[in-house]
């Protein structure tokens, strides 16, 4: 014997419905609307983002364009060379005022002076004590010279400070001049006072190209506020700034400014304010794309499910009006006495009410998408009376129809109950042999319902082919089909009983019938 479980059984709880897995399972449309809502969410995200990002370089660059000038006021001071006399002393009024001016100057040489090398201590110039430095700084002098430019800066192998502070070599007819940029020193927040002086509008400071991208640099004490100098962490991490590469200071060094704290609260306001009205922008063009999806999918369903609803139906009613025509058959030739006539019409009538009840149930559902019908008890004497009408059928056949009625009743709604049980036993009537049986027991909170004939059975593939809309039964070697019909029975049979959490289980096999079970709430 083989298997073949169309449906699970499983618990609908009143009022409630199938839980969200189940209606996931059901409308299996539902998984392309969320991976589509998956990668729209992913793009949509990724939008304001990018917005964000074009609208700080945005913000630099207009921030660049406006502080131009304060740039090249830095740069200019830190390439400029003021006038100055004889240097004899060290201590003239004049080189104190050249020093004050210069606070980055740390030596110079007179060239008509017999090349006097004069350094500087505090606020005036001595000459150097320490050999080691004089000869380093007479080797810059001496290469800046060769070079025949008006400034040089000192390479890497030459600078024993290669990338803690910017050197650069000044040449002029009489002078040559030596500054030094040592970023976070007094002398270079006084050189950057100077330069800014009288308009400060912005903070800056010097940092490596390489730390521009770094995520591990510390804020430093010397780079808040009220300095106008900015350490590298400010001037690389800040939004309200920018950097430009220039060759004034040597190589690697990048010239950057920041703006103060309100300046930056402020356009980090503006820049928080301008991603959120994206974000949500995003989110409601998100938002509509989904429910036009959804409202489609839904339409589209609704669509199908009424569709099948309606041929459901119009299944349903095909057995109760072939039992009218019977009945109506044998009293128009008058084969019934006067008491059984009457029996008749009654039963006419009740066929008539019940063929109501499925019109106006179907009617319902389609137009409203309420329940399936009446949740009822399916009792003993139910069963019986709903196979009562299928008695003149295996009369005319020969058939028995056996019962095997358990007194547990089942809980469900009547007219699909109904419908599904006709379905099972005029199928083992129309396409079985020998006797059929119809039997129900209770396991657990189950109701189990079994309908089984003595036919010839199923060979593997036609049991799993079962259910499926006009799928027929051919027989090997001849034309046409096994039985008439449009193999629908079975098909809206399988609908309903996974639309209303009912289990069915075909099984059969070669030479030994066919058996199915269905499986409802108890009562």
């Amino acid at each position: 014997m083989y298997r073949h479980r169309t449906s699970r059984y499983r618990a609908l709880h009143p009022g409630i419905g199938p839980s969200r897995w189940q209606r996931l399972q059901q409308h299996s449309g539902i998984v392309l609307l969320v991976l589509a809502g998956l990668a729209t969410a992913a793009l949509l995200i990724a939008a304001p983002r990018y917005y964000l990002f074009d609208q700080l370089n945005t913000g630099r660059q207009a921030y660049m364009e406006a502080h131009w000038v304060d740039f090249e006021a830095v740069e200019r001071h830190w390439k400029s060379l003021p006038i100055l006399q004889a240097v004899h002393q060290g201590n003239e009024e004049d080189v104190r005022r050249f020093l004050a001016d210069q606070p980055l100057v740390v030596a110079l040489l007179d060239r008509f002076e017999h090349r006097r090398l004069w350094v500087r201590e505090g606020e005036r110039l001595v000459e150097p004590r320490d050999s080691a430095l004089a000869q380093q700084y007479l080797g810059w002098i001496a290469h800046a010279e060769m070079a025949q430019r008006f400034e040089w800066n000192p390479p890497k192998a030459q600078d024993p400070d290669f990338g803690k502070a910017a050197t650069v070599v000044l040449l002029s007819d009489r002078w040559v001049v030596i500054k030094r940029w040592r970023p976070g020193s007094p002398e270079a927040e006084r050189a950057v006072t100077t330069a800014l002086s009288p308009n400060r509008a912005l903070r800056m400071g010097l940092i490596r190209e390489t730390d521009l991208d770094r995520t591990d640099l510390k804020k430093e004490p010397w780079g808040a506020e009220p300095h106008l100098q900015a350490d590298p962490y400010r001037l690389a991490n800040l939004p309200l700034g920018t950097a430009t590469k220039t060759n004034a200071f040597g190589d690697g060094w990048n010239l950057a400014g920041v703006g103060y704290d309100a300046q930056q609260a402020t356009f980090r306001k503006a820049m928080k304010r301008q991603y959120w009205m994206a974000s949500g922008v995003a989110a409601l063009l998100g938002a509509t794309m989904l429910l036009g999806l959804w409202l489609r999918h839904r339409s589209r369903r609704k669509a199908e499910l009424d569709a099948d609803r309606m041929a459901s139906m119009t299944h349903s009613l095909k057995t109760p009006l072939a039992l009218l025509k019977f009945r109506c058959d044998s009293l128009r030739l008058g084969r019934l006495s006067p008491d059984r006539a009457d029996e008749e019409l009654l039963k006419i009538g009740e066929e008539v009410d019940h063929l109501t009840a499925i019109i106006e149930t179907g009617l319902r559902v389609i137009r409203g998408g309420g329940p399936s019908g009446p949740i009822g008890q399916a009792s003993r004497a139910w069963f019986e009376e709903v196979v009562d009408d299928l008695r003149p059928g295996f009369e005319m056949e020969g058939r028995e129809l056996e019962l095997r009625l358990a007194e547990s009743a089942g809980r469900a709604p009547l007219p699909s109950l109904r419908s599904a049980v006709l379905t099972l036993v005029e199928n083992a009537l129309g396409h079985g042999k020998g006797r059929v049986t119809l039997e129900t027991w209770r396991a657990r909170r189950r109701l189990c319902i079994r309908v089984s004939d003595e036919g010839e059975g199923l060979e593997p593939h036609q049991l799993k082919a079962l259910g499926k809309p006009f799928q027929r039964m051919r027989e090997a070697g001849k034309e046409g089909f096994l039985r008439e019909g449009q193999g629908l029975g079975l098909s809206l049979l399988i609908q309903v009983a996974e639309q209303e959490g009912w289990g069915l289980t075909f099984t059969s096999g070669p030479g030994e019938g066919f058996t199915a079970l269905l499986e409802v709430p108890a009562a």
